[in-house]
């Protein structure tokens, strides 16, 4: 019997990790927890750099030019930037915390920064560095998992699922039923961060664990 990975990310990044799940011989099933509306553009203006704290940001920066500093929080963030034609992108290593470093020790602070950040994400960041914020795109939670999800994890054949979001963690942990809880303790979690992890019962899990989640997966045995 196939052995399970559910990818828990939204567009964009879901169709890409769903290839290279099934590329280390995994079954993959998509199971995106969040819905993402993109808001009006941001208009360049005078900043000299963009800060990006996830690629779902990246659609409402069409318009900037793409020789303009980008740093992103993370190396797959800043994949996704170079991938939208962005040339000077920086990353971070993957969390807030390790954004706030990296800007702090490269002097990329202050009011001709931007934060461009999901709505209600990234208050603390701006403060920290005294950047301005934009508000570039909406994530709302699903209530459900897909069937064929949910159907995996009662059917005990899911082996991990991956979580790339605070948000997504907290989406999925809400949607399953007590059958399904039951289940996790069977199942990895494996998490882009240490600040995703902590969001996590992991008594609840048979691992919780964090870096890149498909270093982690590892291939099919």
């Amino acid at each position: 019997m196939d052995r399970v990975v559910l990818v828990t990310r939204p567009e964009p990044g879901l169709s890409a990790t769903m290839a290279e799940v099934r590329a280390l011989g995994w079954q993959a099933i998509a199971c995106p927890m969040l819905d993402i509306t993109t808001l009006a553009p941001v208009a360049p203006e005078n900043f000299r750099a963009v800060l990006v704290t996830s690629a779902n940001a990246l659609p409402a920066l069409r318009d900037w030019p793409k020789d303009r500093l980008l740093v992103a929080v993370g190396s797959q963030t800043a994949a996704r930037a170079r991938q939208a034609g962005f040339i000077h992108v920086e990353a971070a290593d993957g969390d807030a915390l390790a954004l706030t470093a990296f800007c702090r020790m490269r002097g990329i602070t202050g009011a001709d920064v931007l934060l461009a950040s999901g709505e209600g994400y990234g208050l603390d960041l701006a403060r920290n560095l005294e950047v301005q914020r934009a508000e570039v795109y909406v994530a709302c939670k699903r209530m459900t998992l897909p069937e064929d999800a949910t159907a995996a994890l009662r059917e005990r054949r899911v082996d991990s699922v991956l979580l790339y979001s605070g948000k997504t963690a907290e989406a999925f942990r809400d949607a399953l039923g007590a059958e399904d809880l039951t289940a996790l303790s069977a199942v990895r979690a494996l998490c882009l961060s240490e600040a995703i992890a902590a969001r996590l019962n992991h008594k609840e899990w048979r691992a919780v664990m964090w870096a890149d989640p498909l270093e982690q997966l590892g291939p099919a045995v």
